[in-house]
């Protein structure tokens, strides 16, 4: 727990209060769909993982993807132009969790059960398993100009994003959670 407290900024989330700030976080997932927990690092720990993730930089594997909004093969049931069968573009870099150190934070964060007592909580469920696909569990991902994740829907139960570096400009991320409600957020 103390290795945790020097990354995680407990005073302002304290994830070990399954009471009070668990259930004020699950309020707002619930309300929102997303949970936005800005300034989780201490700033010792963030520039500690923006240094590991310009050291395993040039051990990134680059690729570029056409993919539809589902993740699946193109419907021949349904036109070209329909939603589900629109070619969108996924470009960027990745460090697969092989690469990653074994004494990051970002292992110590992935494995603390603090933090999966949590995700439990938020999620309300009785427990979470580590990810099966040992290469995609943890990783960096890197986008250079022009680079982007393409609109999808994502076919896990739930995602943790933790950005450890502000875009130079863009960097729109936007989700829907209805069909007459989209919301945008600008990552910071």
């Amino acid at each position: 727990m103390n290795n945790l407290r020097t990354i995680i900024d407990f005073q302002r989330h304290p994830i070990d209060d399954l009471n009070s700030y668990a259930q004020s976080c699950r309020s707002e997932l619930q309300k929102n769909s997303i949970l936005a927990l800005n300034n989780f690092l201490t700033k010792e720990a963030l520039v500690k993982l923006q240094h590991e993730a310009q050291t395993l930089n040039d051990k990134a594997f680059y690729c570029s993807q056409n993919h539809n909004v589902l993740l699946t093969q193109k419907n021949t049931l349904l036109g070209d132009k329909h939603p589900c069968n629109i070619e969108v573009v996924s470009d960027k870099g990745c460090v697969p969790h092989d690469l990653i150190p074994g004494n990051s934070s970002l292992r110590t964060i992935y494995n603390s059960a603090f933090f999966k007592n949590f995700i439990q909580s938020l999620l309300s469920v009785e427990k979470i398993y580590p990810y099966a696909d040992t290469l995609s569990s943890i990783n960096y991902n890197y986008y250079e100009k022009h680079q982007q994740l393409g609109w999808h829907f994502d076919n896990a139960s739930f995602a943790i994003a933790l950005m450890i570096q502000s875009s130079a400009s863009g960097g729109n991320f936007q989700y829907v959670v209805d069909a007459r409600n989209v919301e945008k957020n600008t990552l910071n």
